[in-house]
């Protein structure tokens, strides 16, 4: 098996490096789906998802079907997933399961018509939510037949996922729940839909998290993107220090710069780690409060402290040269909507959803950040964009006709937990959604801990609020597992 290298950096508060490292896959594969899977031509095409998996902790010798935890891939390669998920391998060792993997349709190297031609706009229209849910039904109900030492089966089987994974995790418990006994969630937006308040919401918590790590810090950052967004020139942001890959005309639309900026600050909220992390950028540890050093900062501009506080994020190692406007969907060039294949996350595959299903939240920042439009002048951009690169328009209440709307979770979904950490935005995604206990369906947000930071590795960086979703998991899981096997007993 061809193992990627790594480049992620080691945890240094346990010395622990990425999870593929680790628990390096003993299992790998590609799995054949169709192209629709909602077909039923007898030649429709069809293309090979990629899996890894991790038997370790696994009995292969129980007479008992093997608690199996698969983690439902999202925007990215797979790998990118395997590695920064260290704590289900955990809860997997807990619990003597085995760890499926699934890489997502469009991303990573799961592409029906390889790397260019999967991202014209006639070939994208297979990229969407009910056919990647489908993919996953297939493979689970495949499992038995593709590890049959293990016994793999519904009634053990549990979903992981974080942000979309998490969401694709809750939406599958919906879809076909006689396909696994339970689902963890982490920071899955699954109630977050534009024009209905939800982006204000996203805005706000981002500005929080860096108002909780220095005292005035997200004040004087919404003072600053408050005064600046409307009146700087785009000579200013070059006076301020932007160095952009191609220079436009002095009277350049400034939107590709602050959409570039927004979600490269609010994505690093979301990412504020108390340990150097390489998920999506290469950071440091707590780079908000570093980020907060120079935005307090007296006698600087304003537009320098928020090309300091971005290059934090996208440019901590110094070696990004520029930043390439360009490649925005709002206001960029040719690039912001076409094939473009850097970083670990697919940022042609995620606009492209942002602008069908994934109301409105584009990849920003050099393919490492989000930013959900937070006002109707924003929305509409995006929205103009989304026609002139995808020849699209945003069905903005697709999914809650799917799936539900905040209260319709509560009643309807069951053997769920939802895990939100208070320094993540994305926690506005499920505050619209209560808990249901006769549905197995439970919330708790974790004190201090940032983006679905629970299913990352232990780490004594870790809040008491991270530890207690960690135990959370692991009860419910435990639960989960012995209703499956028809023992319903008192929780250990």
């Amino acid at each position: 098996m061809d193992l990627p290298s790594s480049s992620f950096k080691r945890n240094q508060l346990n010395n622990k490096g990425p999870a593929w490292d680790v628990y390096p896959p003993d299992i790998s594969g590609t799995f054949k789906v169709k192209l629709n899977p909602f077909s039923y031509l007898v030649n429709e095409p069809t293309f090979n998802l990629r899996y890894y998996g991790y038997t370790k902790f696994a009995n292969p010798t129980s007479k008992n079907p093997t608690p199996t935890f698969v983690y439902c891939g999202n925007e990215g390669p797979i790998e990118s997933f395997y590695n920064a998920s260290g704590g289900i391998f955990n809860l997997a060792e807990t619990h003597s399961a085995l760890v499926v993997f699934i890489e997502h349709r469009y991303y990573g190297d799961s592409l029906p018509f390889g790397d260019v031609r999967s991202f014209t706009n006639g070939n994208l229209r297979y990229l969407n939510i009910p056919s990647a849910l489908a993919d996953y039904a297939s493979f689970l109900s495949t499992l038995p037949t593709l590890l049959p030492n293990f016994q793999p089966s519904p009634k053990t089987t549990i979903l992981f996922g974080g942000s979309y994974g998490g969401m694709l995790a809750a939406w599958h418990r919906f879809q076909y729940p006689h396909l696994s006994i339970g689902a963890v969630a982490s920071g899955a937006p699954i109630d977050f839909y534009p024009k209905d308040g939800s982006q204000d919401a996203f805005y706000e918590a981002f500005l929080e998290t860096y108002e909780t790590t220095e005292q005035g810090c997200g004040y004087e950052l919404d003072r600053l993107i408050t005064a600046l967004r409307d009146v700087s020139t785009y000579t200013d942001l070059l006076d301020g220090g932007l160095i952009p890959c191609s220079h436009g005309p002095l009277d350049y639309d400034t939107a590709p710069f602050w959409s570039y900026a927004l979600g490269a600050l609010a994505t690093m909220a979301c990412v504020d780690y108390p340990y150097p992390t390489g998920f999506i950028a290469e950071l440091p540890g707590e780079p908000v409060k570093m980020a907060c050093r120079g935005i307090l900062r007296e006698g600087e501009g304003g537009v320098k402290k928020i090309v300091e506080a971005v290059n934090v994020y996208v440019n901590y190692t110094g070696g990004l040269e520029c930043w390439d406007l360009d490649a925005e969907l709002v206001g960029g060039g040719r690039k912001g909507g076409g094939y473009v294949k850097k970083g670990d996350l697919g940022v042609t595959s995620w606009n492209y959803q942002a602008c069908t299903e994934l109301v409105l939240e584009p990849l920003t920042s050099d393919g490492l950040g989000f930013y959900p439009p937070r006002d109707g002048e924003e929305t509409k951009k995006v929205e103009e964009r989304c026609r002139e690169m995808f020849g699209v328009t945003t069905d903005e209440g697709v999914m809650g006709i799917r799936y539900g709307r905040g209260e319709d979770y509560t009643k309807y979904l069951t053997n769920t937990i939802l895990v939100e950490n208070s320094r993540d935005p994305w926690k506005v995604g499920t505050r619209g959604v209560g808990e249901n206990w006769e549905n197995g369906m439970s919330k708790y947000e974790a004190e201090g801990g940032a983006h679905h930071q629970d299913l990352r590795f232990e780490s004594e960086g870790d809040s008491e609020g991270v530890k207690e979703a960690r135990r959370r998991e692991s009860e419910a899981i435990g639960k989960w597992l012995r209703e499956g096997e028809g023992n319903k007993g008192a929780i250990n």
